[in-house]
């Protein structure tokens, strides 16, 4: 990967990691706030739902927009959209500033879409795995700052993470090149065997895109089964994230403070999973192994969870159910992209939506 095209790349990740590291800075005290202005356990749910759904919703969108448009702007507007969040001060506009800020942070598919754009095929994956990296060291960063930032006040996350996206868009008018154009240097490496990919029209852009990815799916009977692995999986683990800092308040007497320390050390264990243990892992036992081994390892995890009532079994539980995270989420994601091979790199934007389909993050609460 020569220069000219490495430094956008890194750039790219660099952004989403101050994404994440800003949403990760609200995650420990969301659900205090919450209940502060009124939730109860299913409004806590709710709000993590409602953002969810935005970035269902407007995954695709974004990415239709950037084909269309560009992934410059779309990603400069998407992360002033996020900095709108943090202006909450009653339940019903705490709702509506999650919603705002799950639309802003659709823009992962034209942050992949960037990452396609810069990379001939046969480098694509390492592309994308720096963008998972970055994704998980912000997860990383931003719990532990939230946490930290708490005491100071319950608004100051909050702030805190507005300001973060107010500097990444700045940092991103300033830096980013527009990388679209670039599609036609990347597209000479795309195999000679390779179906070209179908014309879409103006009419299957934006929700549109989630119902033909949708009739693809169950078209594709192994991406199907994917998919709803990838569904319950999801399910799983974000129940998890909804009720645990309320959980660890009733246990242990916990604040913003102990759970953004908690969610630092989950996220360090699965970056370390991602970052270099995965591909070792594979080698010695194959994908199918692997995803059904973190698949069994979150299923245990979850269950000790409920059993914890002191700190070092609290450490094991959860650090057996981010080890089964970050062994389930690369393995599928990189099945999902070996049953859709053979695509060329047209429409990229809308086409990163079918793996990043994440329903279950919308239904968890439930």
């Amino acid at each position: 990967m020569n220069r000219t095209k490495r430094s956008p790349l890194f750039l790219m990740a660099l952004t989403i990691f101050i994404d994440f590291a800003g949403f990760g800075v609200v995650l420990p005290l969301l659900p205090f706030w919450a209940e502060r202005l009124g939730a109860g356990p299913v409004g806590v749910g709710l709000l993590l739902t409602i953002y969810a759904l935005a970035q269902f919703i407007f995954t695709p969108v974004l990415g239709a927009l950037s084909d269309r448009y560009g992934r410059r702007p779309i990603i400069i507007v998407s992360l002033l959209i996020e900095a709108l969040s943090a202006l909450a001060g009653s339940l019903a506009i705490l709702l509506v500033a999650r919603f705002i800020g799950g639309l802003g942070a659709s823009n992962i598919s034209s942050a992949q879409a960037v990452v396609a754009d810069l990379t001939p095929v046969e480098r694509r994956a390492q592309g994308m795995g720096l963008i998972g990296a970055a994704i998980g060291l912000g997860f990383v960063v931003g719990p532990a700052l939230g946490g930290v930032l708490a005491p100071l006040g319950a608004g100051v996350p909050f702030w805190v993470a507005m300001i973060v996206a107010l500097a990444n868009a700045l940092l991103v008018l300033r830096f980013l090149p527009e990388t679209h154009h670039m599609r036609t240097t990347t597209r000479a490496s795309t195999p000679p065997n390779a179906a070209p990919a179908p014309a879409v029209s103006f009419t299957h852009r934006g929700m549109g895109v989630v119902l033909s990815a949708s009739r693809r799916v169950l078209r594709n009977p192994g991406v199907a089964r994917l998919v709803v692995i990838n569904l319950l999986f999801t399910v799983a683990f974000t129940a998890m994230e909804a009720v645990f800092p309320l959980f660890t308040q009733h246990s242990f007497g916990w604040t913003a403070l102990q759970n953004g320390y908690i969610f630092t050390y989950a996220g360090i264990v699965i970056v370390l999973m991602q970052g270099g243990l995965v591909g070792q892992l594979v080698k010695r036992w194959g994908e199918r192994s692997l995803l059904i081994t973190g698949l069994a390892m979150l299923a245990a995890g979850l269950a000790l969870l409920s059993y914890s009532t002191n700190l070092a079994l609290l450490l094991v539980a959860l650090g057996i159910v981010s080890i089964g995270d970050g062994a389930v989420t690369p393995v599928v994601s990189a099945r999902t992209r070996c049953r859709g091979a053979g695509t060329s790199n047209r429409s990229t934007g809308r086409r990163k939506h079918l793996r990043d389909w994440r329903p279950g993050r919308t239904f968890h609460p439930w």
